[in-house]
């Protein structure tokens, strides 16, 4: 029999839990904290929203079951899973939270959410993340047992908040609300200054993008992608892909290098976007980046097969688009980098970079 999840009701519950959280106020049975602090400290990043988001339920509502992901489940207790994470888990976790699980916008749409219930039969990899699995399913079986919903969500949340934020935070005391041209060309070189695997360059073309789309009314849509994973869906084509406002119509394809790069790293990436039906590409470059290539003769090649390539250093880049940039303040500067650290799924090591760049400003 399906079960109801007020989600007005467990969005308060989830407010009250993550205070109680603070103060570590809670008991529970060291086998199911173990397990708890176990998934919480697994990379697995959908098994931390489905922990959550069962708790999140059993607490709103005991007869809930949180073995659950899908009202369909042929499963006592089943209820809509995916509308309360998305609903209340999400929108809470990307800002009380400050993105500690990820900062995913649609966690139940990831594989591992897909099945109607969890259970060891559900495909998974061998090893750490079937292991997770296996503790999800135990601590769940034990909760449902113990009726402690309650205390098991402010166990969840205790370990939650021990975790490092995933966002820069915005200190309104401390910052004035008007960034000058000088201050984002600024920021820019700050933020270059370490390249952090590439992920500042990338982080920073995003932003000018931003930028531009700002000054064109926002109707553009910035979009940037995991480290090493462009390509990996029919809307990911380049490191940054520029849309239309309807988010399906490509206007730019950006390749962001910030390491010596040769003639195959161009061609990879042009024939990512050449394979997605697209014939033009920006190649940006960082300060870390080298090559012995001749650009304009590489230029002239693609020029001659149709292909509009152009290589710019991001020095040059950035004093281009914020010439023309609108006034923008200190909060909107804030927001659009953690927009796109979420997106690019950065290391902890970048946004720690981010935080200290910010802080120095």
């Amino acid at each position: 029999m399906n079960v109801n999840v007020d989600s007005g009701r467990a969005s308060q519950i989830l407010k009250d839990a993550t205070l109680a959280a603070q103060d570590r106020a809670y008991r529970v049975p060291r086998d199911m904290e173990t397990k708890i602090e176990q998934i919480i400290g697994h990379t697995h990043l959908t098994y931390k929203y489905v922990l959550l988001t069962g708790m999140l339920a059993k607490a709103t509502n005991p007869r809930a079951n949180p073995l659950v992901l899908q009202a369909g489940a042929p499963l006592q207790g089943a209820f809509d899973a995916r509308s309360l994470c998305h609903g209340v888990v999400v929108p809470f976790e990307q800002t009380v939270l400050e993105k500690r699980l990820g900062g995913s916008n649609e966690p139940f749409l990831n594989k591992p959410a897909r099945y109607t219930h969890l259970s060891m039969d559900n495909a998974v990899r061998r090893g750490k993340d079937r292991a997770t699995l296996q503790r999800l399913i135990e601590v769940f079986e034990m909760v449902n047992e113990q009726e402690n919903g309650d205390q098991a969500l402010v166990a969840v949340l205790s370990h939650v908040l021990a975790m490092k934020s995933r966002v820069v935070v915005f200190d309104t005391d401390r910052f004035g609300t008007f960034v000058s041209k000088a201050k984002l060309l600024a920021l820019v070189e700050a933020l270059l200054a370490k390249s952090c695997e590439g992920e500042t360059l990338a982080l920073s073309v995003a932003l000018l993008f931003e930028l531009m789309a700002k000054g064109h009314g926002n109707d553009l849509i910035v979009s940037s992608h995991p480290a090493n994973q462009s390509g990996a869906s029919s809307n990911e084509v380049a490191d940054i892909d520029v849309f239309e406002a309807d988010g399906q119509t490509l206007r730019h394809c950006v390749e962001a290098k910030d390491k010596p790069f040769t003639r195959a790293d161009v061609d990879h990436a042009g024939g990512k976007v050449a394979e997605a039906g697209h014939s033009a590409m920006i190649f940006v470059y960082g300060p870390n980046a080298k090559t012995e290539l001749v650009l304009p003769a590489v230029v002239a090649e693609y020029e001659a097969k149709g292909f509009d390539l152009t290589f710019v250093a991001v020095s040059a880049f950035a004093d281009g688009i914020v010439s023309l940039a609108p006034s923008v303040t200190w909060a909107e500067v804030v927001d659009l980098i953690n927009k796109h650290l979420a997106l690019m799924r950065a290391k902890e090591t970048t946004i720690q970079h981010c935080t200290a760049v910010l802080e120095s400003f």
